[in-house]
């Protein structure tokens, strides 16, 4: 809120809450997005960790299981979904970063 273009916004009589949503909200969304999107990959990993650690069955001990007994088939369907899995995650990021940003629309989107 101390940044330039917020002092020049507060000079020109904008208001606080319309400093805070129109300058300071839309420059905090696009790397808070990025942050909670591409942690969707990261709750895939931790899965599987935790399956490990604590003994439960699901996907990520039979992902372990599948990788030491060399069942291919089971593990590359199991790796299809996964990035599946995180491709959807980012596309939702890419999606939002359009909604937020007028500058990506005017380019046409980031890909």
């Amino acid at each position: 809120m101390n940044s330039d273009y917020a002092l020049f916004a507060r000079a020109q009589g904008e208001k606080d809450l319309g400093i805070a949503f129109r300058h300071a909200l839309r420059n905090v969304l696009l790397p808070a997005v990025t942050l909670q999107f591409a942690s969707i990959g990261e709750l895939f990993g931790g899965a599987v960790l935790a399956e490990q650690v604590f003994s439960y069955p699901g996907l990520g001990r039979t992902t372990v299981e599948a990788g030491c007994r060399g069942d291919v088939p089971l593990l590359l369907g199991i790796v299809i979904f996964s990035t599946l899995f995180v491709f959807a995650g980012n596309t939702m990021a890419d999606l939002i970063y359009q909604a937020v940003d007028p500058r990506i629309r005017k380019t046409g989107g980031l890909i």
